[in-house]
């Protein structure tokens, strides 16, 4: 089952005040049913967001600026929201610094979200970090290099 995170940057062709509806939609017709889009904005796209959820499609969003938005849309049956992060193409310790960092943030520490790493193997000195922090964690190894964890509180 393999798993891909599509980035999709559209904010310069918002900057020209041209309509990015097309690309973002042609972005969703290759998704499969493990794959995440990654779409960089200027601004939440709250009727994009709306379309998206009327096709299925779960979103996490963060504000990484003013004009810098990060709106991921994915499958997903939890309860809990997660935002995705691809550690496979990435040398120790950075998988696990990227990790820690994020779950620093006010929705993971809240609880509100949960994150969704993509590891090329068990991240084993991740585990007692999350543990110490009080997050739990599921592992799922899927093969071909790639092993999921999901932390949520």
């Amino acid at each position: 089952m393999a798993r891909t995170l599509i980035d999709l940057d559209v904010r310069d062709i918002l900057r020209k005040k041209e309509e990015p509806f097309q690309h973002i939609m042609q972005a969703v017709e290759q998704l499969t049913a493990n794959d995440v889009l990654q779409l960089h904005t200027t601004f939440e796209p709250t009727p994009l967001l709306r379309v998206l959820s009327g096709k299925g499609y779960t979103n996490t969003a963060r504000k990484m600026s003013d004009d810098h938005f990060i709106i991921q849309f994915y499958h997903s049956d939890s309860n809990v929201p997660y935002w995705h992060m691809d550690n496979r193409a990435l040398q120790p310790p950075e998988p696990m610094i990227r990790s820690l960092e994020l779950l620093e943030e006010k929705k993971f520490l809240a609880g509100e979200w949960g994150l969704e790493i993509w590891n090329e193997r068990v991240p084993a000195l991740l585990l007692p970090e999350l543990d110490e922090r009080s997050f739990q964690y599921d592992i799922e190894d899927e093969g071909a290099n790639t092993v999921v964890v999901r932390i949520h509180r």
